[in-house]
């Protein structure tokens, strides 16, 4: 059996954790795969998802809530399949950050579970309906696939490099 590297074995010891599914789509009430599975039109979907601001969003009642239960770490979804953004990205304007709630949701849970002794796991979705090449794929639409893959990279970069250590 292969063992884990050391950076990764603490996952295995902490076996127990927050994750938090938490985006845009809670409006609808009916799961994170709401766009997909019912279908729902991306334009008015996005018109929802760029007017949504939540008034109580606390990731450290969050944050202090899983410590207290015991847990080692908290995870959010920095972006789900639905494409929008928790943070300031630079590569969208499809985020919390310049839409209706102005804010950086990933830099606040970030501090918040870090303060609270937790550590810290982002959840970021390879797939986004709004991207065509995601959609047809490489065969059909070669250009749009390189374009969604590179989206991704920087993406991934960004949330790695300008939050500290992502465990």
């Amino acid at each position: 059996m292969k063992r884990l590297p050391p950076y990764w074995q603490w996952f295995n010891e902490a076996r127990f954790g927050l994750f938090l599914h938490w985006g845009p789509y809670a409006v609808y009430g009916r799961g994170e795969q709401v766009l997909n599975r019912e279908r729902l039109d991306q334009h008015a979907y996005a018109r929802t998802a760029c007017a949504w601001s939540p008034a109580h969003y606390d990731p450290a009642v969050w944050a202090s809530l899983a410590r207290e239960a015991g847990m080692q770490y908290a995870v959010l979804t920095a972006r789900h399949h639905d494409g929008y953004c928790l943070w300031d990205t630079q590569y969208t304007d499809y985020s919390s950050a310049c839409q209706a709630p102005r804010r950086d949701f990933v830099r606040e849970f970030v501090d918040a579970t870090r303060a609270a002794g937790l550590r810290v796991g982002l959840y970021y979705s390879l797939i986004d309906f709004r991207l065509s090449g995601w959609l047809l794929g490489p065969e059909q639409d070669p250009a749009g696939w390189a374009r969604a893959k590179q989206y991704v990279y920087d993406q991934v970069r960004e949330l790695l490099t300008n939050y500290g250590k992502i465990d």
